[in-house]
């Protein structure tokens, strides 16, 4: 029989790990490449088997491998500075498993491979702050959607409203206004609002990894990406693999009901090494806790989430790959999302029932040349967010509607060569819908906004010979076209619209005096474009003698950087620290309209942020690994807003002055069959401000706890859990002041699910 290269999906007789292996040496001579590859070159070349489940070596490398080794050496010299170990089953051949007390955290490990400047690198040496989850650690942990844990990456938090959509800060950048503010990648594929910011839930199931990249991007992602971008990959079809996964989930929320979820993933390789598909898909269904005490009425928030994901991969040859995929997402969320007041009782002014529904699909091609990798991307994405029901006292029926189409072609150098660069260009059509009927105003007002956004844009780094310094510079140019109309009671207005243009650069300069160290420094450029104002605030504005502009203008910002990254005591200390400081101009900010309830919308003289983050992984002692993060962002305004609660040096909405995060994950293997798992992490941020508002009051300090205790048996596991242990109630946002008396006033904020404790199993199977 000829030796293979086995994806195992449990491991079974396993024998202690050894340190030579019996058998001829074999000569070899092995690049650096994927670490997958290397150990398929050494299966062949010494007709040795060799066992691993795909996402113990997923996104890893290899360094070269040169000179003579048994079948083991060579694999262990592979393996070398990795969290695995190599283990000489004599039944199967070699096993490659995770080395007992691994991290769970791709942070901990210098050789994740990541494309944060859409090119393959180590994550050390990427001159960037970049945080990254990797998918098998989110499962692990039972991570419900991506907010569960994006605010681990230091200077990042999130306002999870319970209803579909979060709310992403990065940086001190923040805003409910306009498009996005941070890049949302679904793959390589943008996930873009048009004068609204959209960041879609996405389930925390069958992805290869989260990048959260900090500080503007706009050289290499574009529009809207001036605090940062995150980047959610799903897993990838295996082309020689057969996988089958499920997990179901039961849980008990405190106040509410009975939860339970079931999640599934398939991947199938059609043709073993030239096609293969991949497919998974959740269904969950949440209890509600919130209670409505004028009518009696108990747990009114529930919530219903059904997602699907499809993706297929041909490799024809070796050089050309093409990929499909396809996103769905339905979720219900009667009576609103997670908003309460203090007592946990429904508001009494605004009581909204949601859905939100979104479909992205796209193709994408990728061509090997000898020393470039040439790329095109399709992207088509539609996003509804219907709402209605009662809002001061009347009925409110509205709806939004965005669809975007957007092309990306670009090439990138690729090998070790001194200068590395990419190039590329960017198009991008969409149109935003808005319904809007509110008879107690006599409102009944439907607007189409169009947006055509073309760009071109180039980086390169180049390494001085005479140094371990590398000097990047990259530029983009953008310009977008925005028009609109609007019918009010069906009568037509034609909006002029404005036509937006920026040049974005990007220069870092990075010192790297040896492969695990990284001292780097930044000045790099964000870019929004600007949005039309509704006629609605319009007509409402001219009736009190308000001016207000027909369109907005656009918003940029600068930021400066100094970070360093470093990798220690072989593997296992992690460090990464930045301090920056960023100016945005121009910030499109909301006015309310007299006493109407309804903003107009104005640009303001802006922001400026100062902030310092830091975070570390350690494994000190085997089996454990202590995380630990924090972020200082002190962003504030600049300049009053008349009409307004801004004023000089207030607070930026919704942006909390100092996050934090640790954990702690412990591993322990009571036998050759299985692991015994445990983890406890906490989330802490300060008191989220809403200065827009004067009457608004301020969040709350938040800490949040979950634990997790488990049995792993590699093939199959099981957990108990508990989310929000210490049963958090505080107001995650700011706190919303609505009059609905007079000297009455409905106060509401978003909340936390309040404790929560299950059970959780899982399997996985490989044929």
């Amino acid at each position: 029989m000829r030796p293979v290269l086995l994806a195992a999906a449990a491991l079974s007789a396993v024998a202690a790990p050894v340190q030579a292996q019996s058998g001829a040496a074999v000569q070899f001579d092995l690049p650096a490449q994927p670490l997958a590859t290397s150990l398929a070159a050494v299966a062949q070349k010494t007709g040795t088997n060799i066992l691993f489940r795909p996402e113990t070596v997923q996104g890893l490398n290899a360094g070269p491998l040169v000179g003579s080794h048994t079948a083991l050496t060579a694999v262990n010299a592979l393996i070398a500075g990795a969290p695995l170990e190599a283990v000489a089953d004599g039944a199967s051949g070699i096993v490659v498993r995770p080395a007992v007390g691994a991290t769970t955290n791709s942070q901990a490990f210098g050789d994740i491979v990541v494309t944060a400047r859409k090119r393959e690198e180590r994550l050390i040496e990427v001159p960037i702050a970049v945080t990254v989850f990797g998918g098998a650690a989110i499962e692990r942990r039972g991570a419900n959607n991506v907010a569960d844990f994006l605010q681990e990456a230091p200077g990042v938090s999130i306002i999870d409203n319970g209803n579909g959509v979060s709310q992403v800060s990065i940086r001190g950048i923040s805003t409910s206004l306009g498009a996005n503010e941070n890049g949302w990648y679904l793959d390589d594929l943008p996930f873009t609002g048009v004068s609204v910011p959209i960041s879609p839930d996405v389930r925390g199931w069958d992805l290869d990894r989260v990048e959260v990249l900090r500080g503007p991007q706009g050289t290499l992602f574009g529009e809207g990406s001036l605090g940062g971008t995150v980047r959610i990959l799903t897993a990838r079809p295996d082309m020689e693999n057969w996988l089958v996964k499920g997990e179901g989930v039961l849980s008990m929320t405190e106040g509410g009901g009975l939860n339970h979820g079931l999640k599934g993933a398939a991947s199938v390789p059609i043709i073993p090494g030239m096609l293969a598909v991949r497919v998974s898909g959740t269904t969950e269904r949440f209890e509600g806790w919130i209670n409505d005490p004028a009518t009696n009425r108990k747990r009114l928030n529930d919530q219903s989430i059904d997602t699907f994901r499809a993706s297929v991969r041909f490799d024809p040859t070796e050089r050309l790959s093409l990929n499909g995929s396809y996103w769905y997402y339905d979720g219900e969320f009667p009576n609103g999302g997670s908003s309460a007041t203090d007592e946990g009782n429904i508001s009494q002014a605004v009581v909204l029932s949601s859905g939100s529904k979104y479909e992205l699909y796209g193709a994408s091609a990728r061509y090997a040349f000898d020393r470039a990798e040439l790329f095109y991307g399709y992207a088509h994405s539609s996003f509804d967010l219907p709402q209605s029901g009662s809002l001061f006292g009347g009925t409110l029926i509205s709806t939004i509607g965005i669809e975007v189409d957007s092309h990306e072609l670009r090439l990138s150098s690729t090998g070790d060569s001194a200068l590395k660069w990419t190039i590329g260009g960017y198009i991008r059509d969409s149109k935003r819908t808005d319904d809007f009927e509110f008879a107690l105003f006599g409102l009944d007002n439907q607007s189409i906004t169009t947006s055509k956004a073309r760009a071109v844009f180039g980086e390169a780094t180049y390494t001085l010979p005479w140094a371990p310094v590398d000097v990047t510079a990259g530029l983009r140019y953008f310009e977008d076209d925005l028009s609109g109309v609007e019918f009010n009671s069906g009568v037509p207005t034609v909006q002029p619209g404005d036509k937006y243009d920026s040049l974005n650069p990007r220069f870092i300069v990075a010192w790297r005096p040896s492969d695990n160290l990284n001292i780097y420094t930044s000045a790099s450029k964000g870019f929004r474009s600007g949005q039309l104002q509704p006629t609605v605030s319009v007509t409402l504005a001219n009736l009190i003698g308000l001016d207000l502009p027909a369109a907005l203008a656009e918003d940029s910002l600068w930021s400066y950087e100094l970070g360093a990254k470093a990798i220690l005591f072989d593997g296992r200390l992690s460090l990464e620290a930045a301090i920056y400081h960023s100016e945005w101009e121009d910030v499109t900010v909301r006015i309310p309209i007299g006493t109407t309830g309804f903003n107009g919308l104005i640009n303001s003289e802006g922001s400026r942020t100062t902030g310092v983050e830091g975070s570390v992984v350690a494994r000190p002692v085997e089996g454990l690994t202590l995380t630990a993060g924090a972020s200082y962002a002190n962003a504030r305004y600049k300049g009053d807003v008349p009409g307004t609660g801004i004023v000089d040096g207030a607070r930026v909405d919704s942006v909390p002055l100092f996050t934090a995060n640790a954990a702690v994950d412990y591993r322990r293997r009571v036998d050759g069959l299985a692991e015994l798992v445990g983890r406890i992490s906490w989330q802490h941020n300060s008191p989220r401000d809403f200065s827009s508002f004067e009457i608004w009051e301020p969040g709350d300090t938040i800490d949040r706890v979950d634990a997790r205790l488990g049995i792993d048996f590699g093939r199959f596991g099981a957990s108990l859990f508990v989310e929000n242990l210490t049963n958090e109630n505080g107001a995650v946002s700011a706190r919303t002041v609505q009059p609905i008396a007079p000297g009455v006033d409905d106060i509401t904020a978003n909340r936390l699910r309040p404790r929560t404790i299950g059970v959780q199993a899982r399997f996985d199977f490989q044929p």
